[in-house]
C-alpha cells in the first residue's frame, strides 16, 4: 500500500471513529437534557439529535464544537452534584452569573462563565 492509500485508510479510520464519538455524545445529552433542550442549546431543528445518534445524518463542524462544550459542562456538574441536581441548577437563576440562568449564558455567551459559575460553587464561594 503508498502512502497516499495509507493517509486515506487512516483519515477512514479516524472519520469513523469521530462519527461514533460524536453519535455517541449526542445520545449521552439527549438522556441527560432530553432531544427538545439540545436542539434548543445548539440552534438546531428539533429532530436533529435523534437523527445524529442514528447516524442518519453527520453533525455540523460548529455544532460539533458546541456539543462539545456542552457536554464539558454536563460533565463538570455531574463531578459536583448528582444529576437530577445539575438538571435544576441549569435552569436556576445563578448569582455568578448575574441572575441569569446556566443555560441561557451557555446560549448567549458560551460555556466559560458556565464554567467559573460551577467551579465558583463547587468551592463554596458566594456570589
Amino acid at each position: 500500500m503508498g502512502r497516499s492509500a495509507t493517509r486515506t485508510a487512516t483519515g477512514a479510520r479516524f472519520a469513523t471513529s469521530y462519527n461514533r464519538e460524536v453519535r455517541h455524545r449526542a445520545g449521552w445529552l439527549t438522556e441527560v437534557l432530553g432531544n427538545n433542550r439540545v436542539a434548543e442549546l445548539l440552534g438546531v431543528n428539533r429532530s436533529q439529535p435523534s437523527r445524529w445518534r442514528a447516524g442518519a445524518e453527520g453533525v455540523a463542524p460548529g455544532n460539533v464544537r458546541t456539543m462539545l462544550d456542552l457536554d464539558y459542562v454536563v460533565t463538570r456538574l455531574h463531578q459536583v452534584w448528582d444529576p437530577e441536581v445539575a438538571a435544576v441548577w441549569l435552569d436556576s437563576p445563578n448569582a455568578h452569573l448575574g441572575g441569569a440562568t446556566p443555560l441561557d449564558v451557555l446560549r448567549e455567551r458560551g460555556t466559560e462563565d458556565v464554567i467559573r459559575a460551577i467551579d465558583a460553587e463547587a468551592e463554596g464561594a458566594y456570589a
